[in-house]
């Protein structure tokens, strides 16, 4: 994973119920447009066992950019951020 992907987990990890809104995240990683839709697409499509760790969520409430959400059957978010943290360190 890239730094700003893990980065964007991070962010997502200590959202509110484990959905971020991609327009959100943009001041927080520093990215834009295209740029920031890549690194959450880049992580949906990432498999473990499977299964995407982050999923989209329907569009954003401006109908700008969509909204992802950690899928829990993989790892919560309390988990998430424990391994973020490490990885960051």
């Amino acid at each position: 994973m890239s730094q700003n992907q893990i980065r964007a987990l991070e962010v997502l990890a200590k959202s509110g119920g484990g959905i971020v809104e991609a327009v959100e995240t943009s001041g927080r990683l520093g990215l834009k447009g295209k740029s920031l839709g890549g690194v959450f697409s880049a992580i949906s499509r990432q498999k473990i066992n499977g299964l995407s760790l982050i999923v989209a969520w329907g569009r954003g409430r401006d109908g700008r950019g969509l909204r992802w959400k950690l899928n829990e059957k993989l790892i919560d978010q309390k988990s998430l951020l424990a391994v973020v943290k490490e990885l960051l360190a």
